[in-house]
């Protein structure tokens, strides 16, 4: 059970399973994105507009636009790991969500992050302002942001031009069944399984971590695109760039050139 908190944050404790983290026991960036977002769902619907009663009600959900994630050290199974979260005080057509990740105990802090979110119309495939929805957040908001959201791109956009061969991992990805979540779109967590999966195969095996990950989502892909698609036309094309400076710039593109989300890793 989570806990509303008088400074308008929500905390949540989840013990982490073997499905949560990766070769070397360390919690896997997907798994944070999907742990986050259950708990930002929970103090949502303590405040009457969770997903379940957006989707009743409206037929709208929540959708990430973007994510910033800093991690200083990553939990393994079995670990109990404590979420806390709250919406940041200005509910505008994007609207931003903080996170912060630590032991149960409270003792070690993992990391933090900021995210942005914007309502979404399922059927129409639309946005829509929350103002449509009676969207609701604490009347108390006095938590500070942990982490703030740069403006601007990522990356500059001739990245994949200008970098060396020899710097460029490229891959396809076909996407399927189990890509897809309730919203019926590719789910977000999955996005970051796919920017991890076309890192440099010395980098987890080397025993590295993700220190910052950002990811913007540009453009959806859907379940009905999925299912009207020739197969020839279904593959995402993952790229993934190498800056001198150790960064990992990482964009999927849809076969006519549609940007579906753009990545920064460290």
């Amino acid at each position: 059970m989570g806990m509303q908190n008088e400074d308008g944050s929500y905390s949540e404790t989840r013990r982490l399973v073997a499905h949560d983290v990766d070769v070397n026991n360390k919690l896997k960036i997907s798994a944070i994105f999907s742990n986050i977002q259950e708990t930002a769902n929970s103090q949502c619907a303590c405040f009457g507009c969770g997903w379940n009663e957006l989707m009743t009600n409206y037929r709208v959900c929540y959708v990430l636009s973007r994510m910033r994630f800093r991690m200083e050290q990553y939990p393994g199974a079995g670990d109990g790991l404590t979420i806390t979260t709250w919406p940041d005080k200005n509910l505008k057509a994007v609207f931003t969500r903080y996170f912060c990740l630590d032991s149960e105990d409270g003792r070690l802090h993992y990391g933090s992050g900021v995210s942005q979110w914007v309502l979404f119309h399922v059927d129409k495939r639309t946005v829509v302002r929350p103002s449509e929805c009676d969207i609701r957040f604490p009347e108390v908001i006095s938590r500070q942001a942990p982490l703030t959201m740069p403006k601007g791109n990522l990356y500059p956009d001739d990245i994949f031009t200008t970098v060396s061969a020899d710097r460029i991992h490229r891959a396809e990805r076909m996407p399927a069944y189990s890509d897809f979540d309730y919203n019926r779109h590719v789910n977000n967590a999955r996005y970051a399984e796919w920017a991890a999966d076309i890192l440099p195969v010395d980098f987890f095996a080397k025993n590295k971590q993700i220190s910052l990950i950002d990811i913007k989502y540009k453009h959806e892909i859907s379940y009905e695109w999925f299912l009207t698609r020739p197969e020839t036309e279904r593959a995402v094309t993952l790229e993934c760039a190498e800056t001198e400076t150790g960064e990992y710039c990482i964009r999927a593109i849809l076969k006519d050139g549609t940007e579906c989300i753009q990545c920064i890793v460290q």
